[in-house]
């Protein structure tokens, strides 16, 4: 009687850890958006020997996600035109692409019209991205159907274009729309109704699409950085969210009410994304091409507390900070990484990383596993970097192009996204 039982258990246990892998990187940066995860075998430099397979994509800086075997990002596929593409994981072949029309808009250069990373979980793939002067959003099933469209979540007025990502916890999908109305005296409206648009927050139901909540806000400079889920007690959770006019933000899941907020004043724009690790919140906001500040808080208690962790200089404004073990690691726009001790703000070292041809400029956030720091570059190359209080670049590979979405990490295998292609590096094994 007792080896059913332990045949039962086995199987649920072996179940348990295949859902676990399953979800290993289904949002923008991995887990809870930390840029870390528990991988084995990845390689110190990339080359045709570990290149699993490589296949074009159109434009985009969304990062690739996975769910079981299956990769989903988004792409511009022509004028007025971008997909929401789906490939497996293992061959890179396309399985399905759903395409859609969409009013172009005022953008920085340096962006795109598919900038926002999907989200992935079992049921569904969420999206959410700019159409004119709207924010919409939508879910497909992991064969491509479209499950709902929130054609109009919220008004949005632009600036450099959209690129804040979906994250999705107890049923609410969130969705951001934070924005300026005026720029150094200059009016970004185009119309006089577009002076009552105010910013928000808005909370979707995952298997609808309708509205659940919305948070107001007041207008600030666009804000692109994804948030995060923090765990409370109970089985509860909160949204963290950060944004100039508002600052940090505890924002409840279910209702969309603000449990805590933090918000000395802070000027500069959001657009890299926090770390968080064992309580502890760090962002840098940013403008101009250069990080200016810094928020550190102790969430311990479920309050914020300031932390004692001062950094003032090589701050990051695009790339979202990174913490693996005890340190915090800093990827300046313009090549330099610190390290610091996390905790105390404790300078370990800092270090210019080096490209194939010499110094680069970066807008991918890095991502680790495996003792090592992944770091894209947009002069095309993939820095490798030996986590730890040493520094110590172990390889810059050149790819076919410029690097800006962030790399994603699962089944031990490294998917790097450029401007052309989506790469698949690591052991030349069968993968799920």
């Amino acid at each position: 009687m007792k080896y059913p039982v332990v045949s039962c258990i086995l199987v649920c246990l072996g179940a348990l850890i295949l859902a676990v892998r399953a979800e290993e990187w289904s949002r923008f940066r991995g887990p809870n958006g930390s840029g870390v995860i528990d991988a084995k075998n990845l390689p110190d430099k990339t080359d045709d020997s570990n290149t699993v397979w490589k296949v074009e994509t159109g434009t985009g800086w969304s990062s690739p996600v996975l769910f079981g075997n299956k990769i989903a990002l988004t792409a511009e596929t022509g004028a007025g035109k971008r997909a929401v593409i789906c490939l497996d994981a293992a061959s890179g072949k396309e399985l399905w692409r759903h395409e859609e029309s969409f009013v172009e808009h005022k953008k920085h250069n340096f962006n795109s019209f598919a900038s926002s990373t999907p989200f992935m979980d079992a049921e569904r793939i969420y999206v959410n991205w700019s159409n004119g002067t709207a924010i919409q959003a939508l879910a497909l099933d992991h064969d491509g159907k479209v499950l709902w469209h929130n054609d109009h979540v919220a008004d949005y007025i632009h600036e450099h274009g959209t690129g804040a990502s979906p994250v999705v916890v107890d049923g609410i999908m969130i969705v951001r729309s934070e924005f300026a109305s005026e720029k150094e005296g200059k009016d970004l409206t185009t119309s006089p109704e577009q002076k009552e648009w105010k910013s928000c927050i808005v909370g979707l139901d995952v298997k609808t699409g309708a509205q659940k909540w919305k948070l107001p806000l007041p207008n600030c400079l666009n804000t692109y950085s994804t948030p995060l889920v923090h765990d409370l007690p109970g089985g509860k959770h909160e949204f963290i969210c950060v944004d100039t006019g508002s600052g940090v933000m505890g924002i409840d899941t279910t209702t969309g009410k603000i449990n805590w907020q933090h918000n000395p004043g802070y000027k500069q724009r959001s657009l890299g994304s926090p770390a968080f690790k064992d309580g502890m919140f760090f962002c840098t906001l940013g403008i101009g091409g250069g990080g200016k500040e810094t928020v550190a808080l102790d969430l311990t208690s479920g309050k914020p507390k300031l932390m004692n962790l001062t950094i003032t200089k090589s701050l990051p404004y695009v790339p979202t900070p990174l913490v693996v073990g005890d340190y915090l690691y800093l990827l300046g726009d313009g090549g330099i990484l610190k390290c610091v001790e996390f905790k105390t703000g404790k300078e370990i070292y800092e270090e210019r990383l080096n490209g194939s041809k010499g110094s680069s400029k970066f807008f991918s956030s890095p991502v680790a596993a495996d003792g090592k720091i992944f770091c894209g570059s947009q002069m095309g190359d993939l820095i490798i970097v030996k986590a730890g209080p040493k520094f110590e670049q172990l390889s810059a590979s050149k790819l076919d192009s410029p690097i800006n979405a962030t790399p994603a990490i699962a089944n031990n295998h490294l998917y790097i996204r450029t401007e052309k292609s989506l790469y698949c590096v690591g052991a030349k094994v069968q993968l799920p």
